[in-house]
């Protein structure tokens, strides 16, 4: 298994993975419906009204099993990550799950040869190339995501420009969301419509990982695998 083009994660860490998946992006209802067969049990019966944007859901095993209940596609998602949170599957259902919801290849692991119990994830980054079209930075809020590791890095590089930007600025108790304050033309008069990030050498690991899949570049409008 080749590490570069590969991801190992413990069936907790897919879990994990799949509540940033479900979460970061408006509700997936296709997806979700598509999950529940292997999360839910195959006998669950699921509705899709798409007119009023809800779902009607029966759950097996439980009383009133034959009667219909309605459930916003948000609350499908919270459903089948709490339920993959208290009986958590077998490594080749997992990856299964992962393989839906990531569009990308996966193999599981673990047997009785002592090999880690999990899922290999391919991330199917091959011919991604940043186009430098400021798409990420002007558009998501990567503001909170900031880590402790970025913190001590910068502080360790003495980087009070930096470190004097880190605070939480919020608007009637709300965080405000801002362009990152470290993004710049490529020319002064951007007539190229291109965007150079000003500490490019040492910015926060979450920017370094972006887009990270195939998936999520689509998902958050980047453009790095159409520009090759």
């Amino acid at each position: 298994m080749d590490q570069k083009e590969t991801v190992f994660l413990s069936i907790r860490e897919a879990i994990a993975a799949l509540q940033s998946d479900f979460w970061q992006y408006a509700p997936q209802t296709p997806l979700f419906m598509d999950l529940c067969p292997l999360v839910l049990g195959p006998d669950i019966r699921i509705i899709n009204d798409s007119r009023a944007n809800v779902l009607w859901i029966a759950m097996p095993g439980r009383r009133h099993v034959n009667r219909l209940r309605r459930i916003s596609p948000r609350d499908l998602g919270r459903l089948l990550i709490d339920t993959l949170k208290k009986s958590p599957p077998a490594a080749g259902v997992m990856a299964d799950i992962c393989r839906r919801t990531f569009s990308v290849l996966t193999v599981p692991s673990g047997n009785e040869n002592g090999e880690k119990t999990g899922v290999w994830v391919y991330m199917d980054m091959e011919g991604f190339q940043c186009s430098q079209c400021g798409q990420c930075c002007r558009t998501l809020d990567y503001r909170n995501e900031i880590l402790p590791g970025d913190f001590s890095h910068w502080k360790a590089l003495g980087r009070e420009d930096i470190l004097a930007r880190m605070a939480d600025i919020t608007r009637s108790g709300r965080s405000a969301s801002e362009i990152c304050p470290w993004l710049a033309p490529s020319d002064p008069k951007n007539k190229a419509g291109s965007w150079l990030c000003r500490i490019h050498d040492c910015k926060p690991d979450i920017c370094k990982q972006y887009p990270g899949t195939r998936k999520h570049a689509r998902m958050t409008g980047c453009i790095g695998f159409e520009s090759r």
